[in-house]
């Protein structure tokens, strides 16, 4: 199996990767493209990708196996690679470690397109919060997507609050270092009595760390997805680990607003939404968007946009939070301007367009 290293973009042939381990430093080919060099060509020039016979090779950077960008991301490449055939344009898919590392990608030209919570691509864009003095001022938005939601489980016998302030003293298996949901849970740690010092945190994949619940090596599991999440839902399912999903109180929200996440939100998971989920559960959330590039050609997004919002009946089979995408909330919850190709896509479907948008 192909892997492309995001560090210089070199593709060897190993055996697949152990989801058990860290993956920091590469990315997994996924998508059903073949492995081929990113383009260095038509899609950062001027010349329309139709014209000449152009073919045009792009990256998109998800998440791990098992979260929502994974899966999104892999239905994206596919959708784009099969509708956009005949304007020479291809979409690869690869896994990665999620926000941050993606953030990282798209700076030093490791992938084309990225999936990242709006937290990342504001603070990057602005140069403010981790990305302080490193403003990524290329970056843009193509579209906001579904709203990721902070899952927080813990074992039921553990369960005293039904809150996070639960988590004291347990041993938490979180997201990889590079990961959005690495940083949100810090975050949300700091707002509880004893901040982050009283939780044990062990960083994995979203894979591994639903394997330590089952084998009881850790007593508690976080990570950010559209709800629902197929791996929340497979965990509920099984009769062998009990767990409760955890509130996170008004306190903790207005907290985490003052730490500089700004557009995070109060999001209810409806009852029943889980498994022997009997009752709501207050959590919080933020957009995600879909973003690359001001140097990516302007008709190569715009094909890109179009093919996105008239292949949403195909999406939402992949993953159901692909039901809340629409051209109609796609330029809500982000604060990054909009590409050049987006912008011409909405405004021909006359989707006002706010000013911040406008570069």
């Amino acid at each position: 199996m192909a892997r492309i290293h995001l560090r210089g973009l070199r593709t060897v042939e190993e055996e697949p990767i152990s989801l058990s381990s860290k993956c920091a430093v590469c990315l997994l080919l996924i998508s059903a493209a073949l492995a081929v060099p990113l383009s260095s060509g038509p899609a950062h020039g001027s010349a329309p990708p139709d014209k000449q016979g152009a073919r045009i090779s792009l990256l998109i950077a998800t998440g791990m196996p098992g979260g929502t960008y994974y899966r999104v991301g892999l239905g994206m490449a596919s959708l784009w690679t099969t509708n956009l055939k005949s304007k020479g344009i291809r979409v690869s898919a690869a896994i990665s470690e999620g926000s941050r590392e993606n953030i990282e990608a798209i700076r030093i030209a490791d992938a084309d397109l990225i999936l990242a919570e709006n937290l990342f691509c504001s603070t990057a864009y602005h140069g403010t919060g981790g990305y302080k003095g490193r403003p990524l001022e290329e970056l843009r938005a193509i579209a906001s997507l579904w709203q990721d939601t902070v899952h927080i489980l813990l074992r039921k016998d553990l369960v005293k609050t039904g809150t996070i302030k639960d988590l004291q003293g347990v041993i938490l298996a979180t997201g990889l270092p590079e990961s959005g949901n690495r940083f949100t849970t810090e975050l949300l740690l700091k707002t509880i009595p004893g901040g982050i010092k009283s939780v044990r945190m062990r960083s994995m994949s979203s894979l591994a760390g639903a394997e330590a619940v089952r084998k009881g090596t850790v007593q508690a599991f976080d990570l950010t997805g559209g709800i629902p999440v197929p791996l929340v839902t497979g965990l509920f399912s099984e009769s062998s680990v009990a767990l409760e999903l955890l509130d996170i109180p008004d306190s903790s929200l207005e907290m985490l607003k003052r730490e500089g996440w700004k557009d995070v939100s109060r999001v209810v998971i409806p009852a029943e939404t889980y498994p022997g989920q009997a009752k709501p559960v207050r959590t919080v959330g933020s957009a995600n968007v879909l973003a690359t590039t001001a140097s990516l050609n302007p008709e190569v997004v715009y094909e890109l946009t179009r093919a996105l919002f008239e292949s949403l009946e195909y999406l939402a089979t992949v993953h159901p939070a692909c039901r809340n995408i629409s051209a109609e909330k796609a330029l809500m919850g982000m604060d990054i301007p909009l590409h050049r190709g987006a912008e011409r896509y909405y405004r021909e479907r006359n989707i006002e367009i706010p000013p911040h948008a406008l570069q």
